[in-house]
């Protein structure tokens, strides 16, 4: 790989550690004020309806998160070589009771991950067809998308105050896609990871700042079991240019963390 190729490489994962630094100062800010604005006394009507758009971190976890080899030729594990993400989310919070501390949540979602590295790869030789082959080095691309479709709820417990904490749980959809380039893409067959559909749960928490009545800041941390159901499954039908998730070998797991922030807009009122 020429100098180029890896400065970029360098600037690049160094950019990853200062938004991953940038992230948990900024979270460890906002925790403090939960703490400062707790002792609040305002008091806020009991929405009916919020809707939350956010953004943040994604970071994959576990058999979901690994570094690329040199030699990491086979397939089958490419879907497992995520090292950084991101997400955005839409989602819609309906209360379920008059104390307005039993909500209804329902949320639409996109995870993108990605991964760079060095990685071998064999090309046919330029001279008189003979079939004769060398091996390469490139700048292997990997990156895998989750949509997901959730349904669940969630326990407010300060839904009259300015400051509000919750907890949730989540059943999820996740649709599965992805593509698997290199730079220079010339020296490697491109290829997509086949559309796959698993079922999982996401475990959540955060805090919900009301400036006022129709409009709040949100933050918080979503944990997602993406893959407990489904493993395996429609696999066999991929075509020759598509890579399946393999995740029925060795019971592969695939998770990871989501750190969000966002707005609030509450709309109605509960007693009304």
């Amino acid at each position: 790989m020429n100098k180029f190729l890896k400065n970029n490489i360098r600037v690049t994962e160094n950019s990853g550690m200062y938004f991953r630094k940038k992230c948990s100062r900024l979270f460890s800010f906002l925790f403090l004020m939960i703490i400062i604005l707790s002792h609040a006394d305002s008091s806020y009507s009991q929405t009916k309806f919020i809707l939350n758009v956010t953004g943040g971190y994604s970071q994959p976890v576990g058999n979901f998160r690994n570094s690329i080899g040199i030699n990491d030729t086979s397939s089958a594990d490419w879907p497992y070589l995520m090292r950084t993400g991101y997400n955005l989310d839409l989602t819609g919070k309906l209360t379920m009771n008059k104390s307005a501390n039993i909500k209804l949540v329902f949320n639409l979602g996109y995870n993108g991950f990605k991964n760079w590295g060095d990685l071998n790869t064999t090309v046919p030789l330029e001279t008189d067809g003979s079939g004769q082959t060398e091996t390469k080095t490139v700048q292997f691309l990997p990156d895998v998308s989750i949509i997901v479709l959730s349904l669940g709820g969630q326990y407010d417990f300060n839904p009259k105050t300015s400051v509000n904490p919750f907890v949730g749980l989540d059943f999820t959809a996740n649709f599965f896609g992805g593509n698997f380039g290199s730079n220079p893409s010339s020296n490697f067959p491109k290829s997509s990871l086949k559309s796959e559909t698993r079922f999982g749960l996401q475990l959540g928490g955060g805090v919900d700042f009301n400036c006022n009545d129709y409009i709040g800041i949100i933050c918080g941390m979503k944990y997602n079991f993406a893959n407990l159901i489904g493993k395996g499954d429609y696999q066999s039908d991929a075509s020759q240019t598509e890579i399946v998730l393999n995740d029925d070998i060795g019971g592969r797991n695939i998770s990871y963390l989501q750190i969000y922030a966002g707005v609030s807009f509450y709309i109605g009122d509960v007693l009304k």
